[in-house]
């Protein structure tokens, strides 16, 4: 690494330890919970391995499950790729925990500045329904992301008047 690339390198993380910091807070809670189970998450859980295994989100063998699919294929790549089990599957999901905390910081950044931006993620990232949620294996919390992600496209669109951002932001929101 050049010495102008770990200059630029250690200004970024001086300008947004605070981010890191709550990002990092909000891993690290949510891990230290260990995974939630319940009969929801354990049927989410055997259509994504049915995705991996047979190509198709099987709740039960020869019965689809009635959600929408795109969150079970996301999490039979990462299945795939790292090992068929529940702890990874729910790490998948934490990590789409973090990234809604992310989405929510810069939309209150977009809105109101950077300090509202930390607040508002420090704040949901603590919320038990947020941190219960991003420790169960449920598709809930990658729609909230997609959600969230539309949200904040659709706002740089308006903002900008762009047509490309308006049609990623309508596609952000079918994948939601």
């Amino acid at each position: 690494m050049t010495l102008a690339k770990e200059a630029r390198l250690i200004t970024f993380l001086k300008e947004h330890y605070a981010l890191f910091g709550v990002l990092l807070g909000s891993a690290l809670v949510s891990i230290s919970l260990g995974p939630y189970s319940n009969w929801d998450s354990e049927t989410e859980f055997a259509a994504a391995s049915s995705v991996v295994k047979l190509g198709l989100p099987y709740a039960t063998p020869g019965n689809l499950i009635n959600q929408p699919p795109i969150g079970f294929y996301i999490d039979a790549v990462f299945l795939r790729a790292f090992g068929l089990s529940y702890t990874t599957g729910v790490s998948v999901i934490t990590l789409f925990g973090v990234g809604c905390v992310f989405v929510l910081y810069e939309l209150g950044k977009t809105f109101y500045g950077e300090r509202t931006g930390l607040l508002a993620a420090g704040i949901f990232a603590l919320t038990p329904w947020h941190v219960a949620l991003s420790r169960s294996f449920l598709i809930d919390t990658q729609c909230l992301f997609f959600s969230l992600l539309s949200l904040l496209v659709g706002i740089w669109a308006i903002r900008k008047a762009s047509l490309k951002l308006t049609l990623a932001s309508g596609i952000l929101f079918g994948v939601a």
